[in-house]
C-alpha cells in the first residue's frame, strides 16, 4: 500500500476511534451527575452511594485486563462496537432506578460496556499511529473521551429534564447506532496477533500478571491520577448539592473542569513526544497536587479555578502513561493499555469508598484535601520511569537499543 494510503487509513482509523471514545464516554458522568438524585430518592448515605462507584471499579479492574488480552488475539473490532451499546443502555437507566439493587445492576451494565470498549479502542490507537507521534495520537483519542465526559453531565441533565427518565434509553441509542455503521463501513482492519510464539509463561493469567509487572511504574502513576480525578468527580456534585445547588449547577461546574481536562492531554502529549516523558509527568503531577490541596480548603470561584487547573495538569499525563505502556509492550498494545488505563481507572474507583468514609466522618473538605495530596505520592514512581527512560537513551546511543524500553 502506498504511503499516502497508509496515512489516510491511519487518520481515518484514529478519527473513528476518537469518535467511538466520545460516544462511549458521553455517558461517563451519568453516575456522578445522578448520584444526588439517587441519594435523595433511595435515602442513601455517602458511603452507600460511593459503593456504586466501587462496583464500576471492580468491573474495570478485573474485566479490562481480560478483555485486553482477548483483544490482542483478534483483528475483529467487535469490542469497540458492543461496548458503547451496553454503556449507553446502562447509563441511561441509572436515574430511573427504583431500588438500590437495580441501581447496582444498571451501573454494572454501564461499567461492563465501558470496560469492553476501552482495551481494543486504546490498543488500536497504537496500530494506526506511528511510534514518533504515539503520545499525541493518544492525546487525540483521550480528548474524545474527556470532551465527552465534560459534556456528559450537561447531556445527562438535559435528557433528564427535557425527556424524562423513561425516554433517555431511546435518545442515547441513536448516536451509538450511527457510530456502529461507521465502524462497519470504514474502520481499517487491526493486525492479527501470533500467539503461538508465546511461551506458556506468557499466556492467559500468567501473561496478565507479567504485563502488570512490566508496566508497574506507569500503572501506579495512573492509579494515583485516576483516584484524584474520580474523587473530584464524585465529591464535587455532593459538595454542591449540600450547599443548595441544583443538578444544573452540578453540570456547569463539572463541565468547566472537564473542558480543561479535555484540552490538557493534547498539550501534554504533544510536548512529551518532543522531550522527556517522565519530566512532563513529574511537572504535571507535582504542580497539580500543589493546586488541588488549597482548592479543597478554599471556597467559591477561587476553589473551582484551582480544582480546574489542578485536574487539568494531572489529566495531561494520561496519554503519556498510555504511550509509555505501549512502548514497553509493543507486541501487546491492548493489554498494555488495558492495564495502565482501564485497570488503573478501576483501581482508582475502588479507593472512592474509603474516601467516602472520610467524607462521612470528617466532612467533604477533608476528603477533597486527601484527594489533592495524592498526586504528590506518584513522584516516586515517576522517578522509576525516569530511570528506565535514561537507560533506554543510553542503550540507543551505544547502538544497543532496538526501539523499546527494557523491562
Amino acid at each position: 500500500m502506498k504511503t499516502g494510503d497508509l496515512k489516510a487509513n491511519a487518520h481515518k482509523g484514529l478519527a473513528i476511534l476518537t469518535m467511538g471514545h466520545f460516544i462511549n464516554d458521553i455517558h461517563a458522568a451519568f453516575l456522578v451527575t445522578f448520584t444526588p438524585i439517587l441519594m435523595m430518592k433511595l435515602g442513601l448515605s455517602i458511603t452507600q452511594a460511593s459503593m456504586l462507584t466501587f462496583l464500576s471499579g471492580i468491573i474495570n479492574s478485573f474485566l479490562q485486563p481480560l478483555l485486553g488480552y482477548a483483544s490482542d488475539q483478534t483483528s475483529r473490532p467487535l469490542m469497540i462496537l458492543v461496548g458503547p451499546i451496553l454503556a449507553a443502555l446502562g447509563a441511561s437507566l441509572i436515574p430511573s432506578s427504583p431500588s438500590y439493587a437495580l441501581a447496582f445492576f444498571f451501573v454494572g451494565l454501564w461499567a461492563i460496556g465501558s470496560a469492553t470498549f476501552h482495551p481494543q479502542g486504546q490498543g488500536s490507537v497504537g496500530h494506526v499511529s506511528s511510534s514518533r507521534n504515539l503520545s499525541f495520537s493518544f492525546s487525540i483519542f483521550s480528548m474524545g473521551g474527556i470532551l465527552a465526559s465534560a459534556l456528559s453531565p450537561l447531556y445527562g441533565a438535559y435528557l433528564y429534564q427535557r425527556l424524562g427518565e423513561a425516554f433517555m434509553p431511546i435518545a442515547t441509542s441513536l448516536p451509538v447506532l450511527l457510530y456502529a455503521v461507521l465502524v462497519f463501513k470504514f474502520f481499517p482492519s487491526i493486525p492479527s496477533k501470533e500467539t503461538s510464539r508465546r511461551s506458556d509463561n506468557t499466556k492467559g493469567l500468567k501473561f496478565i500478571l507479567h504485563s502488570i509487572k512490566i508496566t508497574f511504574a506507569p500503572l501506579c502513576v495512573a492509579v494515583i491520577r485516576d483516584t484524584s480525578i474520580q474523587g473530584i468527580q464524585f465529591f464535587m456534585p455532593i459538595a454542591i448539592a449540600i450547599k443548595g445547588g441544583t443538578i444544573g449547577d452540578v453540570g456547569k461546574v463539572l463541565f468547566i473542569i472537564m473542558i480543561a481536562r479535555s484540552i490538557s492531554p493534547l498539550i501534554g502529549g504533544y510536548i512529551a513526544d518532543r522531550t522527556s516523558k517522565s519530566r512532563i509527568i513529574f511537572l504535571c503531577m507535582a504542580l497539580g497536587g500543589a493546586l488541588l490541596i488549597p482548592a479543597a480548603l478554599l471556597k467559591g470561584v477561587i476553589s473551582i479555578l484551582l480544582f480546574t487547573l489542578g485536574a487539568a495538569l494531572i489529566e495531561a499525563t494520561t496519554p503519556i502513561t498510555g504511550a509509555i505502556s505501549q512502548e514497553w509492550m509493543p507486541e501487546s498494545r491492548a493489554m498494555a493499555s488495558s492495564i495502565v488505563m482501564g485497570f488503573a481507572w478501576g483501581l482508582g474507583s475502588l479507593l472512592i469508598p474509603p474516601l467516602g468514609i472520610i467524607g462521612d466522618l470528617l466532612g467533604i473538605t477533608w476528603a477533597l484535601a486527601v484527594i489533592g495530596a495524592l498526586p504528590i505520592l506518584s513522584l516516586y514512581f515517576v522517578a522509576v520511569i525516569r530511570k528506565k527512560e535514561k537507560a533506554a537513551v543510553s542503550a540507543k546511543l551505544q547502538g544497543d537499543g532496538q526501539g523499546t524500553l527494557p523491562e
